[in-house]
């Protein structure tokens, strides 16, 4: 009667402490397997942008935290931040991934993945360069909704020849 009762209690312990791991562990994050409607259409965009250094047909897609964040950027040649945000997208941007990666290949882009977390979303994509012959470039969008409209708030690229 006691084994069964001290067994009793032992797996009582495992299970609470098996559901507070899992509860701690997974954290605030929610990951999702299904494609954003406003997500895709952005994206396509933002990327054929990037490919003609076209900042202006999507700054409107931008948020102001992250238009913000390239008159940030310091201009290696002058040592002083960029008088705009449009010369730092470019500068930053579009000019590295086309001399590392190249254009984006239009129409390859695919839908991987979202994580939502403290009220930002985002949607993990990835798609082929003209230049990138290693596999594929992961694309991460953040986007964050403000005032009912999804706006892009942080942009990612990732791929074996940018971590060279």
């Amino acid at each position: 009667m006691k084994n069964k009762k001290l067994s009793g209690i032992v797996l009582l312990i495992c299970l609470s402490l098996s559901v507070l791991f899992l509860s701690f562990s997974s954290g605030c994050a929610k990951r999702g397997t299904v494609e954003p409607d406003y997500s895709a259409e952005v994206a396509e965009k933002v990327l054929v942008a990037i490919n003609k250094s076209d900042y202006d047909s999507i700054s409107n897609y931008f948020n102001a935290e992250f238009k913000d964040s390239f008159k940030k950027l310091i201009d290696p040649e002058t040592q002083k931040t960029y008088a705009t945000d449009k010369d730092a997208f470019v500068n930053t941007v579009c000019k590295p991934l086309m001399d590392k990666i190249g254009e984006y290949q239009q129409g390859t882009l695919k839908f991987n993945r979202t994580l939502t977390e403290k009220g930002y979303n985002s949607v993990f994509y990835t798609a082929k360069y003209s230049k990138e012959t290693k596999g594929d470039v992961s694309i991460q969008l953040v986007f964050k909704d403000e005032n009912g409209k999804m706006l892009v708030a942080g942009l990612w690229f990732d791929s074996p020849t940018l971590k060279q």
